[in-house]
């Protein structure tokens, strides 16, 4: 076998059979007959998922490996692969994350009914797709997963929602980020734990209103978050409320405020 080609059932079967010292006759069992495994091992049969379950356990395999040559199920390599990609775009990797490989993982994860693989592989695609200036893709992605049965929570993947907010605002739909962002905020309980949400969503209400040309309403809800702010320390809270007020000051034609 070469070392560029993948190693195939018949050719892994065989490769344990010898490793663990059986002949095909011994590695026989009662329905996968040793004829049945010099079949699957010529390459002339392909073998059956009972087989696999058979033959697995005295080989000291799983069946996956057996079928696979993977030692992880087909669920957890797809939530690695997923792991890494959004590891990478959160943390603004220079490098090229593949749509393909995401295309690929969504395909197998609707295929097997993996939908929360499926879901967080549309969100991928969906901020992919927002970085890159595909606003249209990036909104039927994004409104993809969030219209799904497990749609991620406003305050665990704040990310998701001000990319389609932002979406929705470089088409033309300020008034569809409005909306998004007051559903966050009803979303998002007022308690001391979520005071940050709160506030980002506050800020990020605050921009779209802006966009739509209510600058009073805009005024008001970035004042209330200043006010939620204050007294905590983390400054690029302060900072976001900050820009967020001197961007709709100079809006209101008050560049020196």
């Amino acid at each position: 076998m070469s070392a560029n080609q993948p190693e195939t059932i018949g050719q892994r079967l065989r490769r344990l059979r010898l490793e663990r010292g059986f002949s095909q006759r011994e590695l026989s069992a009662p329905g996968v007959s040793y004829a049945y495994i010099s079949r699957i091992e010529a390459g002339t049969r392909q073998p059956s998922v009972k087989a696999l379950r058979k033959l697995a356990p005295k080989l000291g395999v799983s069946t996956e490996y057996l079928e696979t040559g993977s030692q992880i199920a087909a669920s957890e390599q797809r939530e690695l692969q997923l792991a890494d990609i959004e590891l990478q775009l959160r943390l603004g990797d220079d490098g090229p994350v593949g749509d393909e490989a995401l295309h690929t993982l969504l395909h197998e994860a609707a295929e097997t009914a993996d939908f929360q693989s499926a879901n967080r592989a549309r969100i991928a695609l969906g901020l992919i797709a927002a970085q890159n200036g595909r606003s249209d893709e990036a909104v039927q992605r994004l409104e993809e997963a969030l219209d799904s049965d497990s749609p991620p929570h406003p305050a665990s993947r704040p990310d998701v929602y001000a990319a389609l907010g932002q979406a929705y605002s470089t088409l033309g739909r300020p008034d569809r980020a409005v909306e998004l962002f007051g559903r966050c905020l009803d979303e998002i309980s007022e308690d001391d734990e979520n005071s940050v949400s709160q506030i980002r969503f506050r800020t990020y209400l605050s921009q779209a209103l802006a966009e739509a040309g209510d600058l009073s309403r805009a005024q008001s809800v970035v004042q209330e978050a200043f006010a939620q702010a204050d007294g905590f320390a983390d400054p690029y809270t302060h900072v976001r409320l900050y820009w967020s007020l001197a961007r709709l000051s100079v809006l209101q034609g008050r560049p020196a405020v």
